[in-house]
């Protein structure tokens, strides 16, 4: 292990002893503290954001990523707002979740939540995940060790700035939040190694990232995949209101994993209609790449191949299939989805019932865009990510899904016989 991450488990290690001192009105005021912060310091977190945009420009940077990178005087007073409704939340932890006594012997059990400990969170591009996970994490009691992308650097060492002056301002150790500012890739692995001193690794990034996570973790992980999501358009539901779900759905943030990148369109649905809603799509910029059946109805981009329906954009574009009934989209979903999101738009209870059935995706939806899938929509305050995993949280992570539990016991003087 390197001295410089030795510091920061040094670092982590004091400051849980600091956290398990610390109660709910405390960790809110810490929260609060941190948006005030932000306001305070707007000038200097766009600046640092301007270095980082106009470095990712000069390397060539995909416009989509760039879009990731982009803070804006309103994204920092949504994010501001975002962190005071995380200090308002109802505190994840030290609830009662479950009591009963067992009628033989008279014990009586608690399973009460707590912390998880200490969570490395490895993040890229999005500049707003190093507020979103600092506080969720101390919102639910937990250290959390913050290593962002190297293109957003100058953006996340200014918010860090933001936490660390917080915490400070109120005389709390600054370290219950850490943050590895040396953007060397081999801390990364250091990170990933550190059993015994990291309890939880959560990725947030592209496939890459994920699965070189995945494949060299010693550390348990939560995953957020990519977001291939989609959506289902049934026969009988309304051009109208499909075209106006749809172009949400895939373009009001085509650069987040929560856009939908395949459309399934019933084949019981007129060719005019069809047209209707791709020339809604195609007005605003979006490239069409379409099936062979759909080829003979509308006048496509290109046509999709095998790849496209495993393809996640992040832009303008948009993979669409006709398809006879809406089994036949659930076996698309089912095979090619990353386990995100998906949309059924359908006025039929026996179609809705069937895809919220058999869809095996954290993120079910009727008749609502995709772009829904976010914990602050799910009332969460903010996410840590979108998990696709299936083992202890699924959909949106937010504070009360970063706690584990543990069980309190009373007797009175019982033996076991």
């Amino acid at each position: 292990m390197s001295d410089y991450f030795k510091e920061i488990i040094t670092q982590s290690k004091e400051a849980s002893s600091a956290m398990s001192k610390l109660n709910a009105e405390d960790r809110s005021k810490i929260i609060m503290n941190i948006s005030g912060f932000l306001l305070s310091k707007k000038n200097e977190i766009l600046e640092a954001n301007q270095l980082d945009i106009e470095r990712a420009k000069s390397k060539d940077v995909s416009a989509p990523m760039i879009n990731r990178l982009i803070l804006t005087s309103e994204k920092i007073d949504q994010l501001s707002q975002d962190v005071e409704k995380i200090a308002q939340m109802p505190d994840p932890i030290n609830q009662t979740l479950e009591n009963w006594t067992n009628p033989s012997n008279g014990l009586q059990f608690s399973k009460v939540s707590v912390p998880i400990g200490v969570i490395g969170i490895i993040y890229e591009s999005r500049p707003n995940v190093t507020i979103d996970a600092a506080c969720l994490c101390l919102r639910s009691g937990n250290i959390s060790i913050l290593r962002g992308g190297s293109e957003c650097i100058e953006t996340n060492k200014k918010l860090y700035e933001c936490i660390q002056e917080a915490l400070k301002d109120l005389q709390i150790n600054p370290y219950l939040v850490c943050f590895i500012q040396n953007t060397d890739r081999s801390l990364v692995e250091e990170l990933l190694q550190a059993e015994g001193d990291v309890d939880v690794i959560i990725p947030r990034g592209g496939r890459s990232l994920i699965e070189t996570i995945s494949k060299n973790s010693r550390v348990p992980t939560i995953k957020h995949l990519e977001g291939l999501c989609h959506t289902f358009w049934d026969k009988g539901y309304d051009k109208d209101k499909a075209s106006s779900v749809i172009v949400n759905a895939k373009l009001r943030r085509p650069e987040i994993c929560g856009a939908t990148e395949t459309l399934l369109i019933h084949s019981g649905h007129s060719s005019e209609g069809i047209a209707y809603v791709l020339d809604n799509l195609r007005s605003q910029g979006c490239e069409i790449i379409g099936c062979d059946r759909l080829k003979e109805i509308y006048p496509i981009d290109r046509a999709a191949t095998e790849d496209d329906w495993s393809t996640e954009y992040l832009d303008k574009k948009i993979s669409v299939k006709i398809v006879d009934n809406i089994e036949e989209s659930i076996d698309h979903i089912n095979k090619y989805s990353s386990g995100h999101t998906e949309c059924c738009l359908s006025d039929s209870q026996q179609s809705v019932e069937l895809f919220f059935q058999n869809c095996k995706s954290a993120i079910l939806m009727n008749n609502a865009s995709t772009q829904f899938a976010d914990g602050g929509e799910f009332g969460f305050g903010a996410e840590i990510g979108i998990s696709t995993d299936k083992l202890h949280v699924r959909g949106p992570v937010g504070a009360k899904h970063l706690t584990t539990f543990k069980y309190q016991v009373k007797g009175n003087n019982t033996t076991r016989p």
